[in-house]
């Protein structure tokens, strides 16, 4: 039996998937749209992930249960980093949203300190710090 199922709320259904599914903000849109293959798509698809309600759930179900498609604002490549346990890559322009990640680049902390904190090498510490310092320099933050 070939049964064309239009909206991901009757994939659900369908597929015994998790009920919380049900209360994302994609439950009515086409199932198709969340294929990773095309990368437009795939652009779309995060975009309707990035205020969903249960982003974070459909994530953490996605890296324990889906190998493709993009799930949670996650799509192949970020589910398998995450199954290996590395991180998603955040950009530097989203840490300076965090106000601590900020504070602690500018501060005269240990960078061994906060190597361990952020879970990344000193060197890297030493890099973002010169680049926040630089950049409170330019916008007048610090002399």
């Amino acid at each position: 039996m070939n049964v064309e199922l239009e909206s991901i709320s009757e994939l659900v259904g369908a597929l015994e998937w998790p009920k919380f599914l049900l209360d994302g903000d994609c439950t009515d849109m086409d199932p198709t749209m969340f294929d990773d293959e095309d990368r437009k798509k795939t652009v779309l698809a995060k975009k309707v992930c990035h205020d969903c309600p249960v982003q974070m759930l459909c994530a953490d179900w996605a890296i324990a249960n889906e190998p493709s498609g993009v799930w949670g604002g996650l799509d192949s490549k970020d589910l398998a980093k995450a199954r290996r346990g590395k991180r998603k890559f955040v950009t530097l322009e989203k840490r300076r949203e965090d106000y601590e990640w900020v504070e602690d680049m500018l501060s005269d902390k240990p960078a061994q300190d906060l190597a361990v904190k952020y879970d990344k090498t000193e060197r890297t510490i030493y890099r973002w710090r010169e680049k926040e310092r630089k950049r409170a320099r330019r916008i007048g933050l610090a002399s």
